[in-house]
């Protein structure tokens, strides 16, 4: 999977929130998942972040001993993504989920999220992608596990707001393969967490 294809077109349609440079608080780990191989380890971390209602998706890799490498994370809405996870679980994905190569998905049961802030005074595009795994240097793909993909990339920063990314300029990358069968475990911890949060937080709506 990549994130060569071209979405300059959509991102100018979308209009982003002021970009944060501070850094912010999140709550504890709602989820996390570890992986090792015979090469390298990593993880797999989501955490609430409720006063912008979003999850903040953090994807690293660790070397043998367990010391960090590197780590990409992303923020995606909150209903956006929980949504997603949910088509998923019911079956509804490749319905609710089409290719769409506008948005940068060139296969069914596809997520990506587009965001972007400004970093030590530099405009950075942040973006998620998740879809089907890529078995080996093929072009099949395994329906049944999916990649999740982070990825900072410098950017432009248009009027509107929005962080057109140069996909040229990859700052950071990371990803991770999770099964299908992991993301119905995530789903419900997610539905879980956003129910405790909205059944809690009277005004949750007010972000």
């Amino acid at each position: 999977m990549s994130f060569d294809d071209s979405v300059e077109e959509f991102l100018n349609t979308l209009t982003e929130q002021p970009s944060q440079t501070e850094k912010k608080e999140y709550d504890s780990p709602l989820y996390k998942k570890w992986f090792r191989s015979k090469t390298q380890s990593g993880f797999l971390s989501i955490r609430p972040w409720f006063v912008g209602m979003k999850f903040n998706i953090d994807i690293g890799k660790t070397n043998l001993e367990g010391k960090l490498e590197s780590s990409t994370s992303c923020f995606v809405d909150a209903v956006d993504f929980a949504a997603y996870l949910k088509s998923i679980v019911t079956g509804n994905g490749v319905l609710n989920y089409p290719a769409n190569e506008r948005t940068g998905t060139t296969l069914p049961e596809s997520f990506v999220s587009y965001g972007g802030a400004i970093i030590n005074n530099q405009s950075v595009s942040r973006i998620l992608k998740i879809q089907y795994w890529q078995n080996g240097d093929s072009q099949t793909h395994d329906q049944s596990s999916f990649v999740w993909k982070s990825g900072h990339f410098k950017a432009r920063k248009t009027e509107s707001g929005a962080f057109i990314p140069d996909m040229k300029s990859p700052i950071s990358v990371d990803s991770i393969k999770v099964s299908r069968q992991e993301m119905v475990s995530i789903s419900y911890l997610l539905d879980l967490c956003l129910y405790s949060h909205v059944t809690n937080n009277a005004d949750w709506y007010d972000v």
